[in-house]
């Protein structure tokens, strides 16, 4: 139905101003009524469970405050119950826990800095507080920089994690000769109080006797950004850059071939069959071997790359997958890969219209169009999904095909928003779609982003929620560890659907309406239903953040198997219903 309306033009100083005031009002568009759309959904049909390693979260090694006390509990109030270590920007190919050291790769350069603080023992009472972590074990660099990662230096650390103190089993010895004792001794160290006078373990001994539990664990991170494919250093920040092949601010370093003079020269290692994608594959299966040894029950994933495997003009990466996977898909349990979203706008884009990742289908379970009109599709997850799926049925064992683990997803930090709720409904859009999919895990990051920017960091450097803290809580709310995502579905092209039967036996849904002008009638229909008549109602999106508000919580009631709701113009709204009394 087409609203019409009747303008009655007001007579103002000078005949022009008149004239120019009638013909505006005479030519504006017609509004459209309110949209209207039918919801289905089947509790009884289950498509993934949320699990303890679902929300994520990874930090910058810089960010001073990632994890202090006034963190943890905003990230706890966001349902945030896993963390990435040790974090992007290369530092997992240099860093070797069981001294806290960091490899040089570099003959002329410094390596990064690494704080204390951020290294492995020192983080285990945020991934006791949280309740779960993905390990990203060193690949790159052995402890004297002379060559690769050792898969028993990895084993170890699963030993040190998940071992305990009475397990005799024998690590061996690594490619140098370095005795890695037993399961019993590094699990005895980490059990251990600090001895008064430091022997040089003191920094593993924590007091901590029972085992972490660390789930979750990855061979390197994104290891094809190593120059391979020919990348160099470019200016910028690790945030501002990770996951962009050939825009890596701190590459990968891979001493399997050598050391390099300094950090802009990994490109000359393109083509390099001891860096190539066969190599690390041959290496996968070596780490798994070593490490399920100790804990047969944990996880590990290796770096996939997502199509079309182009950077500018060149053809990057797009063997990676085919090859990583002929010499390994065996021995992973899951393909790893990082998403920056935000390709194709400069830092001083000027956004009109309140274009964002919506309404220009920077969505990364679609296609995507950049700022030409053209196809720009480097980061989507349905694309990396079918990719892998051709190449899971040419490599893998028959019936064996990885799940996915998302160990990096944030919004590129210069990508401005004149709406600043757009962060926020992607970053619930993109969780609950991930998630529903059955992906292990989505790591947020960065933690921190500038103090009163329109960044969409998490939190700004005052602990300030940013769009994406709200949007990840406003998901949590219909979606916690145990509960089960069932199917829904609706005909509007604009409007999203996600659902969940709770732990508890209640029921949770979450409508996004995309479109800018419209509210949305739904109407949503829930097959078998046997829950309560009065819920809780949330909304979050453009009308609250215009109100200064954030997430809103309202009581709802006339809920039953067909009721309606009204979901704002380009908000968000999410229902949870408790179970029947």
């Amino acid at each position: 139905m087409i609203v019409k309306k009747r303008f009655t033009c007001i007579r103002m100083v000078g005949a022009t101003a008149v004239l120019l005031l009638c013909l505006v009002l005479l030519n504006v568009a017609p509004l459209s009524a309110q949209l209207k759309a039918r919801v289905t959904v089947d509790p009884g049909q289950a498509k993934a469970t949320v699990y303890t390693t679902s929300f994520g979260i990874s930090a910058d090694r810089w960010d001073a405050k990632a994890f202090d006390a006034d963190t943890m509990k905003l990230l706890k109030e966001a349902g945030i119950t896993n963390v990435r270590l040790p974090g992007g920007g290369g530092i997992d190919a240099l860093y070797h826990w069981s001294t806290g050291t960091i490899t040089n790769p570099y003959t002329n350069d410094r390596a990064p800095a690494f704080p204390p603080g951020k290294m492995f023992p020192a983080m285990v009472p945020v991934i006791d507080a949280l309740g779960s972590a993905l390990v990203q074990v060193n690949y790159g660099t052995n402890a004297d920089g002379s060559g690769g990662g050792e898969p028993v230096e990895a084993a170890a650390w699963v030993a040190y994690a998940n071992g305990k103190p009475d397990n005799p089993l024998a690590l061996g010895k690594d490619s140098k000769g370095n005795d890695w004792k037993t399961v019993g001794y590094w699990a005895s160290l980490r059990g251990s109080a600090p001895l008064e006078k430091d022997d040089g373990f003191n920094h593993l001994r924590i007091s901590h006797p029972q085992p972490i539990g660390i789930p979750l664990w990855t061979i390197g991170n994104e290891p094809w950004n190593n120059g391979y494919y020919g990348q160099g250093r470019t200016v910028g920040s690790d945030a501002d850059n990770e996951g962009k092949m050939g825009q890596s601010a701190s590459p990968e370093a891979d001493l399997h071939d050598g050391k390099v003079p300094n950090s802009k020269e990994w490109g000359r290692r393109q083509g390099n069959s001891k860096v190539g994608p066969t190599a690390y594959g041959e290496a996968v299966v070596q780490f798994v071997k070593a490490m399920k040894a100790v804990d047969p029950a944990i996880m590990i994933g290796a770096y996939v790359i997502q199509p079309p495997y182009t950077d500018n003009s060149d053809q990057k990466g797009k063997n990676w997958n085919a090859q990583l996977l002929k010499a390994a898909c065996g021995s992973m349990d899951f393909s790893a890969a990082g998403f920056w979203e935000g390709k194709g706008a400069p830092p001083d884009w000027n956004w009109e219209d309140e274009n964002d990742l919506l309404q220009n289908a920077r969505d990364p379970m679609n296609p995507q169009r950049n700022f030409e009109g053209k196809d720009a599709v480097e980061y989507d997850y349905t694309q990396l999904g079918r990719d892998l799926l051709d190449k899971y049925k040419k490599f893998c064992p028959a019936g064996h095909m990885p799940q996915l683990a998302v160990t990096v997803l944030g919004l590129q930090t210069w990508l401005p928003f004149r709406n600043s709720a757009v962060g926020g409904m992607f970053a619930a859009e993109a969780f609950a779609k991930l998630l529903e999919r059955g992906t292990y895990t989505v790591e947020w990051a960065p933690v921190h982003g500038p103090k009163n920017s329109t960044s969409p960091s998490f939190l700004d450097t005052e602990n300030k929620p940013q769009p994406s803290y709200y949007g990840i809580k406003f998901l949590h709310q219909i979606a916690q560890p145990g509960d089960v995502f069932v199917t829904a579905s609706t005909e509007l092209a604009t409007l999203s659907v996600h659902a969940t039967k709770r732990r508890d036996g209640g029921f949770g849904l979450l409508l996004i309406n995309k479109d800018m002008a419209r509210s949305v009638a739904v109407t949503v229909a829930i097959s078998g239903y046997n829950y309560a008549t009065k819920g809780t109602r949330y909304d979050y999106g453009k009308l609250t953040v215009d109100a200064g508000k954030n997430i809103v919580e309202a009581e709802i009631d006339n809920l039953g198997p067909s009721f309606t709701v009204e979901v704002p113009r380009y908000g968000m709204t999410a229902i949870v219903i408790p179970k029947a009394q």
